[in-house]
């Protein structure tokens, strides 16, 4: 038989901490580090990516031109003037610098991340590392859709400046000016508005038993 006077039942409802907005310093300290971070980041990446790019693209030239002189030996199909043409231009002398760049790229991003944390938590920012990577995830994200949406006007102005050769040359570094500009105030602003974010998801709940406890005392006083 059940009880008419326990018809309904209570359900345990979750209590979910309450969070405090964040403080003026922890703001401050999470657009500082998110834009010298992600600026840190851009750069970084771009030194790391573009030499690796480049030592990936000469590796398969050496196979490519391996392969050709195989195939042509005993033949004179212009080969001769490629490879003459290939060790001109020396592509060994030009590994190390490569090389260098892209480990001063690594380090680079490194640091920024190192930086960011360290800002983060010297401006009382909860959760300094785990901001840290969830910004720069979302901020990476971020840079490619904007990247994608600027380069389209930018593309269309460049073409309109096409016409005469001898003007559009310097209307041509002028808009490459501009858009080099845009972009790091892009990257900025992403970076900004990412470390923002990912801080005010992970900011610190507010110490409900405190609060208690200091009614309580305020009472009975």
């Amino acid at each position: 038989m059940t009880d008419p006077t326990n018809i309904y039942q209570t359900v345990p409802v979750r209590q979910v901490a309450p969070r405090s907005p964040l403080a003026p310093r922890q703001k401050s300290g999470a657009r500082l580090a998110g834009i010298v971070s992600f600026l840190m980041l851009s750069l970084g990446f771009g030194m790391l990516w573009i030499p690796l790019s480049l030592l990936a693209i000469a590796g398969v030239f050496a196979v490519a031109i391996g392969l050709i002189d195989r195939a042509n030996r005993g033949s004179d199909m212009g080969f001769d003037q490629f490879t003459e043409f290939v060790s001109i231009l020396n592509p060994t002398a030009w590994i190390i610098p490569l090389v260098l760049v892209a480990v001063i790229g690594a380090a680079l991003m490194v640091a920024g991340l190192v930086i960011s944390a360290r800002i983060l938590r010297s401006h009382g920012v909860a959760k300094a590392w785990p901001v840290t990577w969830a910004a720069a995830g979302i901020a990476v994200i971020a840079s490619w859709i904007v990247s994608g949406v600027l380069s389209v006007p930018l593309q269309i102005v460049g073409m309109g400046f096409g016409g005469d050769r001898m003007q559009s040359v310097p209307l041509g570094i002028v808009v490459g000016v501009i858009g080099f500009l845009v972009g790091i105030a892009a990257t900025a602003a992403i970076g900004w508005l990412s470390w923002w974010w990912m801080a005010h998801v992970m900011r610190a709940p507010v110490d409900i038993s405190a609060d208690n406890d200091d009614a309580a005392s305020t009472a009975n006083a």
